[in-house]
């Protein structure tokens, strides 16, 4: 046992990566939120009758929109990862 790694260091402790679950729901939920972001504002081209000063709106909106929903989705996909581990910090 050392100053830096307090744990159990011997030869037979194997080593593994934890992720901390705060970091998994902020990651899902940033990588989601600019998935749907873009999703938004793609739809938002698309469906629009005519490129004019609105669709700019219409993309700023809709890119809210998505990015909004894209943030709480990956939060919660990445809380059920969390807790579907069911690491102990």
């Amino acid at each position: 046992m050392t100053h830096d790694a307090p744990h159990d260091t011997s030869p037979n402790v194997e080593h593994q990566k934890i992720v901390d679950p705060s970091d998994a729901v902020v990651g899902l939920g940033f990588v989601f939120g600019a998935i749907g972001g873009l999703i938004g504002v793609i739809a938002a081209v698309i469906l629009s009758p005519e490129f004019s000063g609105s669709t700019l709106y219409y993309c700023f909106m809709a890119g809210l929109a998505g990015g909004s929903a894209g943030i709480v989705t990956g939060g919660m996909v990445g809380a059920l990862f969390s807790v579907a581990r069911g690491n102990r910090r």
